[in-house]
């Protein structure tokens, strides 16, 4: 098989993961899958191009790594905005969002103690593949 072909299909296929949490993440935060589906579809299509670009697999699998990694460290602003969009939407009375409030905290916490270490893992993969 051609090089070029070979680099395109992988470029295809290891777009995928970070163009999907990219929309899980943001139709967390934002709650519109239509947005999302359009960010996946601009994000599949754009990283698939970068890959392409890549001189073989393994630049193309640090490029992805790297950008996972970005992706982690964003996971606790995205459930901050996620408390913040469900407390003023959904919430009446001040003991219902003083409640939602506490609960969001806990959840970015929980994000920031997965989010940070993963994005170091990813980080550290990317760094030892390129």
């Amino acid at each position: 098989m051609d090089t070029n072909i070979k680099n395109l299909i992988a470029g295809i296929l290891l777009a995928l993961v970070p163009a999907f949490v990219a929309y899980v993440l943001f139709g967390i935060a934002a709650g519109a899958v239509t947005i999302s589906g359009i960010l996946f579809l601009v994000m599949w299509v754009g990283l698939s191009y970068s890959y392409y670009q890549k001189e073989n697999i393994t630049e193309q699998a640090s490029s992805m790594f790297f950008v996972l990694s970005i992706e982690m460290l964003l996971t606790p602003l995205v459930f901050l905005i996620y408390t913040f969009v469900f407390t003023s939407g959904q919430t009446t009375g001040a003991a219902e969002a003083t409640g939602a409030a506490i609960g969001g905290a806990i959840l970015v916490a929980i994000a920031f103690f997965i989010g940070l270490p993963l994005a170091g893992v990813f980080y550290l993969i990317s760094k030892r593949i390129g």
